[in-house]
């Protein structure tokens, strides 16, 4: 088996079929695809009941709870069988002729992990985009379809997509070296990202287009990792102790990287009825963090951006609102 295809499934029926059309009319004729849906309360089982019955290579896996996509991945892992795994979300597409490709870079490279590009697709307006974090707009031309490792070019690896849908993980890797997400309702792949990429002898950067990845669906991610803000400081944890053994320099930016992105969201709460709240608790975050990692804190740019909403909170919600 080449490629095992994992797909977590939670009350996805409008963009299902879609989905699961991108995988099957793939070239790899070796490939399965295990799709494990959680506890979903709408059609995606009916749907996946019948697509099971036209397609020997899909397995539907079915929780009895609500377990959150990182453990329904990995489910999903432990059931693999391909040499390679790709972890898709179920609203998203596979370019056509896409995973062979990215397959043949990473037998040809031996790699542990391919990093492969994806394009945007506005769900409202149906246009595409490049965004620099998932086309790999920001990783230097020479570095593409190079064996590497995170310690010869460790900047970049903070300016990618740190999403699992971004490329192709030897299976091998992911159980020998125990790899696995964590259960958390949201933020459940940031620690799986940076663990994988400090394991692995290679990783690849991929020209290819692999996922057509869907925005602009609704506010439902959104308002979860707003709901469920507490997530991040878990997450930021979790990579705190993954990257602890890293030199300084390497160990720092992996965590800038994880203080931005709890920026982002941050600002994003700007407007919600958890604002108030998420500002409390960033506060006593910061408070308790260990800041040795960072020789002055206050020139971070994600400090730059948290500091105002924490010490005045009402005045800088307008400036959030204009800069979102």
């Amino acid at each position: 088996m080449k490629i095992s295809v994992i797909i977590p499934i939670r009350n996805s029926e409008k963009y299902l079929s879609q989905c699961l059309d991108s995988v099957l009319c793939q070239n790899i004729g070796d490939m399965e695809i295990i799709c494990v849906d959680d506890h979903s309360s709408d059609s995606s089982p009916n749907i996946l009941e019948a697509y099971g019955r036209k397609d020997p290579r899909i397995t539907v896996i079915r929780n009895n709870a609500n377990l959150h996509a990182g453990v329904c991945r990995n489910i999903g892992l432990e059931k693999a069988k391909g040499e390679y795994v790709l972890f898709l979300d179920a609203d998203d597409m596979l370019f056509k002729g896409a995973p062979e490709k990215a397959y043949e870079t990473a037998r040809r490279h031996n790699a542990d992990i391919v990093r492969c590009k994806a394009e945007d697709l506005d769900d409202v307006t149906g246009q595409s985009s490049r965004t620099p974090h998932n086309s790999l707009k920001k990783v230097p031309a020479f570095l593409f379809d190079r064996a590497l490792k995170y310690e010869s070019c460790y900047r970049i690896f903070s300016k990618i997509c740190v999403a699992p849908w971004g490329g192709l993980f030897r299976r091998s890797f992911l159980m020998e070296r125990g790899i696995r997400f964590n259960s958390l309702i949201c933020v459940n792949d940031r620690s799986f990202y940076w663990e994988s990429i400090l394991k692995a002898k290679t990783v690849v950067f991929s020209g290819t287009f692999l996922v057509n990845y869907r925005t602009n669906i609704n506010t439902s991610l959104v308002g979860r990792r707003i709901k469920n803000f507490s997530c991040h400081f878990k997450s930021y944890g979790l990579v705190d102790k993954i990257s602890s053994a890293m030199p300084l320099k390497m160990r720092r930016n992996i965590l800038d990287a994880e203080m931005f992105d709890m920026a982002h969201w941050l600002e994003k709460s700007a407007e919600t009825e958890y604002f108030d709240d998420i500002v409390q608790m960033m506060s006593e975050f910061l408070r308790s963090t260990d800041k040795t990692v960072w020789n002055n804190i206050g020139r971070c740019g994600w400090h730059k951006r948290i500091a105002p909403l924490i010490e005045n909170p009402q005045s800088t919600v307008l400036t959030v609102k204009q800069r979102t």
